[in-house]
């Protein structure tokens, strides 16, 4: 291909990518969105950069343990841009895909047998729905830049091979920066050093020795090369344990994970099974959610289950395709191995991680997935009893009608996306059997006062997981709006017990308590913690002040009712804490009467 045509290539691919993820720029901020960019205080401007660099990811909210210093700085740069506009962070991101496709197109016309499925993939990274997560999300940033500077990194080792000496230094230099900068948007760039041994282990010269002798000789012969991005690792994690002294993982939930209560044997079994879930939505991308956590997927834990012998039998057959491409198709080798090291990180067979499915953790191993197909595709082509001319047709006629729905799925699936009312009222009829699916519609419900409708899917997310403490608490506020103070009750005594403190749990508790006067010295205190977590708001007050006259504490309850009104002098709830007050003032008066 002539550099020209190349260039048009490039060109095509870059707005075809950004074309079909345009329309996620209408789109809000959701899930981790708020936490880590609408309501992070240390993403305010450029002048916060230094700071994001000795920082946990998830500071100031919380210790993860996790170092993404590259990612947190961009959203600084979003933010001297585009202030909390969502638009200016989702355009952000479609540049950044748009990047990556030109990137990966480049890669691919690098290793394919011939152009023509190597533009395909290229156009099938560009348009693949399963990416929706990844750039319609703002926080799929991570993955966006890790694998920005990962090809970057890939595509000058590459060309470091063939390079004279000076030129060829310059490159492997180049790949070592975008390395360690890959590192710093996401842990999982860690998989980019065994790219590079595989690149060198299809692609290297000399004979077409068994697998082990191979992998032997190559690195025999590039050891100073992949040392030095084992050196770079570790100033990554000596960099890492600066910015994060002492710092840990918090431990893994069981209901983001339900891997993690297994023991080794099974938990290797059952990731086993979810990764065959994730090829599944590589291949067919039909029914995407933002969540799979417990107990969405039934897992297969044990050798007596029959599907067991089923998942073990599917991998046995891509083990097989792995050993036969070897010897017979090097570019389907190299494709096939670069989304099983890319994906080994994140596939909870080596190590449990947080989640038990997450689609955005394709993003970069759909790389190896989209030249596979392609490749695949093309030999298969070739063997058709057709022309050279028609195979080559019905090759792009295949290709075409996949990309046009892939399009047409991620463009309507990045509208999921919009708001998080949409997207957690849509995904519960995807994933029925999530708890935190059905405790976040639930929340959404609650939030629309829709109460019954709320109360039937929060009571199948408790009945999932008894411990949803989210499903627990919007269930109080269910009860409670419905005026059903006795199940209210329970529910929020339920959501306390598994770890909740909120403000208008304890609000709602403590006033049910005071009004009954059942437990008036619990509800005080219940009604006390409201305030502290919340202390100039209104109705909060009132209910504390009414506590304390219920208690007899006349003197606190009238100043309370009076910080109430001065607060807020009006508005809905305005004439029933005045009622309040001159409930109290005429104890008062009363009790000076006597």
């Amino acid at each position: 291909m002539t550099t020209t045509r190349r260039w048009w290539l490039y060109a095509a691919v870059f707005a075809v990518a950004g074309l079909v993820y345009a329309n996620t720029v209408q789109n809000g901020f959701v899930l981790d969105d708020r936490r880590l960019v609408e309501h992070n205080p240390l993403i305010r401007g450029v002048e916060g950069i230094p700071v994001l660099f000795r920082a946990d990811y998830w500071a100031p909210k919380l210790q993860s343990g996790l170092y993404r210093p590259l990612v947190m700085s961009s959203y600084a740069l979003d933010y001297e841009v585009s202030g909390l506009d969502p638009a200016g962070y989702h355009a952000v991101n479609v540049l950044l895909h748009a990047l990556v496709s030109v990137l990966v197109a480049a890669f691919f016309l690098r290793v394919s047998e011939h152009p023509a499925p190597a533009i395909a993939a290229a156009f099938l990274f560009a348009t693949h729905a399963i990416h929706t997560e990844a750039v319609a999300n703002v926080v799929g940033r991570a993955e966006l830049l890790a694998a920005l500077l990962s090809m970057v990194a890939l595509l000058a080792f590459m060309h470091a091979r063939g390079a004279s000496r000076p030129r060829s230094h310059w490159l492997q230099a180049s790949a070592l920066l975008a390395y360690f900068l890959a590192l710093l948007a996401k842990e999982s760039a860690v998989t980019l050093v065994g790219v590079l041994v595989l690149f060198d282990v299809t692609y290297g010269p000399g004979d077409r020795l068994p697998l082990g002798p191979r992998l032997l000789r190559t690195f025999g012969a590039h050891w100073r090369s992949y040392a030095g991005f084992v050196a770079v690792t570790g100033v990554y994690l000596g960099v890492r344990q600066l910015a994060l002294p002492g710092g840990t993982l918090p431990p893994l939930l069981l209901v983001d994970n339900p891997l993690v209560m297994l023991d080794v044997p099974s938990r290797v079994l059952a990731a086993l099974q979810v990764a065959l879930r994730y090829l599944g939505l590589a291949f067919w991308p039909l029914h995407l959610s933002y969540d799979y956590s417990y107990d969405q997927i039934s897992l297969v834990t044990s050798l007596a289950d029959p599907r067991a012998w089923a998942v073990l039998l599917a991998w046995g057959l891509v083990a097989a395709a792995l050993i036969w491409s070897y010897r017979a198709a090097a570019g389907l080798f190299f494709a096939m191995g670069f989304y099983v090291v890319t994906f080994s990180v994140v596939s909870n067979v080596l190590v449990p991680i947080g989640t038990i499915l997450g689609e955005r953790l394709l993003y970069l191993p759909s790389v190896g997935f989209c030249l596979a197909l392609a490749l695949f595709a093309w030999r298969l082509a070739q063997r058709l009893p057709f022309s050279p001319q028609a195979a080559r047709v019905a090759f792009a006629a295949a290709f075409t009608i996949i990309l046009a729905l892939h399009g047409a799925r991620a463009i309507e699936r990045n509208r999921d996306w919009r708001s998080q009312d949409r997207l957690y009222l849509h995904d519960v009829e995807v994933v029925p059997n999530s708890t935190k699916a059905l405790g976040n519609a639930g929340a959404i419900l609650v939030g629309q006062e829709k109460h019954e409708e709320a109360l039937k899917l929060l009571l199948r997310a408790l009945e999932i997981f008894p411990q949803n403490e989210k499903a627990s608490m919007m269930a109080g506020f269910a009860y409670t709006g419905l005026g059903r103070d006795d199940d209210a009750m329970r529910r929020y005594d339920d959501a306390l017990r598994y770890g909740v403190k909120d403000a208008t749990v304890y609000n709602n508790l403590g006033f049910i308590l005071v009004e009954r006067e059942t437990d008036l010295r619990r509800g005080v205190r219940l009604l006390e913690q409201a305030v502290e977590l919340a202390p100039r708001n209104p109705e909060y007050l009132d209910s504390l002040g009414w506590g304390y006259f219920k208690a007899g504490r006349l003197e606190e309850a009238r100043h309370k009712l009076q910080q109430s009104l001065s607060i807020q002098p009006r508005g809905p709830s305005a004439p029933a804490r005045r009622a309040h007050l001159a409930e109290i003032e005429k104890a008062l008066a009363a009790r000076r009467s006597h």
